[in-house]
């Protein structure tokens, strides 16, 4: 086997492929000690236990023959398939090798371009001593060049080679590795469904290469099984899979490159006749022991056939069929007719009309945020991206992150203009039912997996990006050190689950009095703060923490263990405090990280690998969206209280929120506009620069304004001194655990800008504009998800800019006998995009979308938005409670400490509602839109953005 070295100790680990993996050895080549590569083909595993039964891919093409099947996004018709891998044997691989050549083919070209371009961008993302395995590797004419690039700069690389057809991988492994002396080869012979079971995780680290543009062969609920799979059962953490990807373009630039001048591509999809006639033949001479020659009459005769492409732009995808020239007849021969029967239930002859299209394969065309939608819902995170000089075509290199929360149970609600259409949810919105199933939503208490999740990402930032010696730490003086919040969370949850249990504290009790409650002190006059925890003469030791932290995960553990048994029949006020302490600790993990983001970044110690885009594009030229109101908006739940539930048995599917979201309420809501995006660290540095200028009050104080998440970058130096708060530095960085990108040369310049109230409503008033309000926000962005997600299939009815979002929403509900209030009123939306950022999608905000020139126009002309995930954002609303409100008795001052009275509106530390979530919100805490966040509007730490809003007649 190629050399497993362990790359810090040298130790011996595990191998890549398991040892029951060796499979038949093709022609005995493997055991040819001169040859430079080990060989294993799989092709034969399927077939070990029984050789009469008709193998796998056989079973598909009797399947798809004769059961139609419908294309997403296509419910008007359904059409019979032939497998698409079938495609592949010696034959189509020349084809398809000449494809890649020919003019009008552009995805070679431009993938090729790519390597040459970026290929030591590319090779610096792959360390010494990996694993690079390659998905589907053909010819290697593109993986070539990074080989090169890795047997030049990199030791200890193995590479392993994936694909279907022995003799051209056999071809291809002979060739590069005479020319690579520094790689070890290994060849994998088989499909993904026969190789990839073998293969396992190993302490190498690995580089999972799919180039080309496979991934378009695949509707994307198939991608995300797909690649889902690769992340669970290959990758660990910090793994790589660098993903290639066609990009959307004009309709007629795709048409020409599936539509050849010398009818390559026609042959290539017609080849798959000749290749299923070849696959019966052998398996009909297998079970009548005849030669395969003889042994049956061919199946199709490809005179009978042609090929047929159609691109559907709305979609974002091309089709290739193959067409009935005539009336075809497909008879089964006499020896497998048994087995058809076994499989579809009749031995039958098929009779193939002339004119019907028996579907082959699909070829989706990828928006720029299509990668990053696809790759979030299979639990990977973004790391870099390489673009084709002409925007054809684009490498993704993605992750397996440390941690991250898990999103809402499937069936996800998708951004339709994002990535493929979900079958399943495209089908409920097509059929005119929108009914929220309970199962869609999250589970009242959290999994032990949920709790898992949590815990990983907790201990990734207290024990690694935050050091042992940094634990004393306070970057910001208004929080307690680093210390008090690594026992905080389990002294808050053992005393939860004391609780629930009706039993004692763990041990030590005294740490639930050191740890209980944190600060969160006036800013203008620091002496006034809330009841808080007494602060220890000296913190114990981290050692004696953590032994702490794990004995309370492990009550916490058995309890979700006796729940399980229970099956939730558990009363409701324990189940509420288990679930207090679970939202608690996902709260704290954004409080620590604003708080860890304040240190000196050299300070910060993150194993996380993240690649910067540079900025490629202008600020946008902003886009608004307008509501004609509603005289009553509900906010809040209608059906969590506390005290009326107290220690009744939790009834099925409940929805805890905590205090400040009872009892809902209604608010009446005038017309108002509102922007579809956030302000961007670009557009607020320009209003920086403005008020620079300019001959204003904020010239004066311009370093208040100056948003703490930047800082400054290169030699610039600020200074508080009177004379020198009026200068600006030339460039800034955004603070992040994995970097400080410049808000100039990156992406970061189109991240949403992350500042204080305050400064937030400096650039409103600036732009003669304000804040929008909390029930302005809430109706906006609920009733823009639900729009949007109906719009995708209404196919009578298109959006125009002139009419109001929730007007257009009545409009779509008007044939289905419901309202928009039944539906945006749920505790949860289900109608946010998969792909919002939220949950450490990445572990920084992402540029707004929507704000590329030329980008394609969202289905039915309603502009893409986006309301959740990248940072909350600041509204104009004081943060008050509903009439009727009751403070917890659970936890009495989480809300209650912070209502301000109505004259300090002006305050500094006037307390303010945020809506949304950040890309570290826990998805049960972005999705419920009742949740109600708050902050002092002159905090600067807070991971907060804003966006403009103006009345309208």
């Amino acid at each position: 086997m190629p050399a497993t070295a362990d790359i810090d100790s040298g130790t011996s680990v595990q191998p890549l492929l398991s040892s029951a993996s060796i499979g038949v050895v093709d022609s005995g080549l493997a055991q040819n000690t001169q040859l430079p590569y080990q060989f294993i083909d799989y092709r034969t595993s399927s077939l070990a236990e029984n050789t009469d039964a008709m193998p796998p891919i056989l079973k598909e093409f009797v399947c798809g023959l004769t059961t139609p099947r419908i294309l997403p996004g296509n419910s008007a018709s359904a059409n019979r398939y032939l497998p698409t891998v079938l495609l592949y044997d010696d034959t189509g691989l020349d084809y398809f090798d000449r494809i890649t050549y020919l003019p009008e083919y552009y995805l070679t070209a431009c993938e090729i371009e790519i390597l040459r371009t970026h290929i030591e961008a590319i090779v610096a993302e792959i360390p010494n001593n990996t694993d690079v395995i390659e998905l589907g590797c053909g010819s290697l004419r593109k993986t070539e060049l990074l080989l090169d690039a890795l047997n030049r700069e990199r030791t200890g690389v193995t590479y392993y080679a994936i694909d279907v057809m022995p003799q051209p991988l056999h071809e291809s492994m002979a060739k590069l590795a005479s020319r690579f002396s520094n790689i070890s080869f290994c060849a994998l012979c088989g499909t993904y469904d026969e190789v990839l079971p073998r293969l396992r995780k190993s302490a190498r680290p690995k580089t999972v290469l799919w180039l080309g543009s496979s991934i378009g062969n695949l509707h994307s609920p198939e991608v995300v099984e797909f690649l889902t799979k690769i992340s669970q059962n290959v990758m660990a953490a910090n793994d790589a899979i660098l993903i290639g990807m066609d990009k959307q373009k004009p309709a007629d630039v795709i048409m020409h490159a599936y539509h050849d001048s010398l009818g390559i591509t026609a042959k290539f999809e017609l080849n798959i006749l000749p290749h299923i006639n070849q696959l019966v033949a052998d398996h009909v001479a297998q079970q009548s022991g005849s030669n395969s020659n003889d042994a049956a009459n061919d199946l199709f005769d490809m005179k009978n056939f042609r090929y047929v492409g159609v691109y559907d732009e709305k979609i974002g995808r091309h089709d290739s069929f193959l067409e009935a020239c005539e009336d075809v007849v497909v008879r089964w021969p006499c020896s497998i007719a048994a087995q058809v029967k076994d499989i579809c239930g009749s031995d039958e002859e098929v009779i193939i009309k002339r004119g019907e299209r028996l579907y082959v394969e699909s070829a989706y065309k990828y928006s720029d945020s299509a990668a990053e939608v696809l790759a979030h819902a299979a639990g990977l995170t973004f790391s870099a991206k390489w673009i084709a000089s002409r925007d054809y075509y684009m490498l993704n290199m993605f992750r397996k992150p440390q941690a991250a929360m898990a999103h809402v149970p499937q069936p996800l609600p998708v951004s339709f203009n994002k990535w493929s259409v979900s079958t399943e949810r495209s089908s409920r919105l097509s059929n005119n039912s929108l009914t929220i199933k309970a199962s869609e939503q999250f589970p009242t208490i959290p999994s032990i997996d949920e709790w898992q999740n949590i815990w990983k990402v907790w201990d990734l930032l207290t024990l690694q990006i935050i050091t042992h010696d940094k634990l004393l730490m306070r970057p910001i003086d208004l929080r307690h050190p680093f210390i008090f919040y690594l026992g905080h969370i389990p002294a808050f949850a053992d005393i939860h689950m004391a609780a629930a249990e009706t039993a004692p504290l763990s041990e030590p009790a005294i740490f639930a009095q050191w740890f209980e409650r944190g600060i969160d002190p006036n800013m203008e006059d620091t002496s006034i703060c809330h009841t808080h925890s007494e602060v220890p003469d000296k913190w114990p030791p981290v050692e004696e923490i953590t032994v702490y932290r794990d004995n309370i995960r492990r009550r916490i553990a058995a309890w979700i263990d006796s729940y399980s048994v229970l099956k939730g029949k558990v009363p409701a006020d324990a189940a509420r405090h288990v679930w207090m302490a679970f939202e608690h600790e996902a709260m704290h993990i954004e409080t620590l990280l604003y708080i860890v983001l304040q240190m000196d970044p050299g300070d910060i110690r993150s194993s996380i690998n993240c690649t910067f885009e540079p900025n490629r594009f202008a600020q946008p030229a902003r886009c608004w969206i307008s509501y004609a109101g509603c005289p009553a908006v509900v906010l809040g739940l209608s059906s969590d209280n506390e005290a009326a539930l107290g220690t009744a048995t939790l009834p099925p599917g409940h929805v805890f929120g905590w205090d400040n979201e009872s009892p809902s309420t209604n608010i009446a809501v005038k017309p108002f506009k509102i922007q579809t995006q956030p302000i961007t660290n670009g557009e607020y540095f320009t209003f920086l620069k403005a008020a620079q200028s300019g001959n204003t009050e904020l010239k004066r104080s311009i370093y208040d304004f100056v948003p703490r998440s930047w800082i400054v970058l290169e030699h610039d130096q600020h200074s508080t001194s009177a004379e020198n708060t009026t200068l600006l530095a030339t460039d800034y960085g955004v603070r992040t655990v994995v970097g400080t990108p410049s808000i100039f040369s990156t992406e970061a310049a189109l991240w949403p800008v992350i500042v204080s109230q305050v400064q937030a409503v400096a650039y409103a008033n600036w732009k003669g504009k304000r804040l929008p309000t909390e029930s302005e926000w809430t109706h906006a962005a609920r009733t823009y998800h639900l729009a949007y997600a109906l719009s995708i299939t209404a196919s009578e009815s298109t959006y125009s800019s002139t009419v109001p979002v929730d007007m257009y929403l009545d409009e779509l509900l008007s044939a289905q006998n419901t309202t928009a209030s039944v539906h945006t009123c749920q505790p949860y939306d289900l109608f946010v995009p998969s792909d919002a950022n939220v949950g450490f999608a990445h572990w920084h905000p992402v540029p707004v979308p929507a704000l590329q020139p030329n980008s394609i126009t969202d289905a039915n002309g309603l502009p893409d938005a986006t309301f959740i995930g990248n940072a909350w954002e600041w509204t104009s609303t004081q943060f008050y409670p509903f009439d009727g409100f009751q403070p917890s008795a659970m936890y009495p001052g989480y809300s209650a400490d912070f209502f301000d009275p109505p004259e300090t509106c002006n305050s500094n530390s006037a307390h303010y509602v945020i809506k949304g979530g950040t890309f570290a919100t826990h998805p049960r805490i972005a999705l419920r839109q009742t949740f109600r966040n708050w902050y002092q509007r002159g905090y600067p730490y807070m991971l907060a953005s804003f966006r403009l809003c103006e009345d309208t007649v």
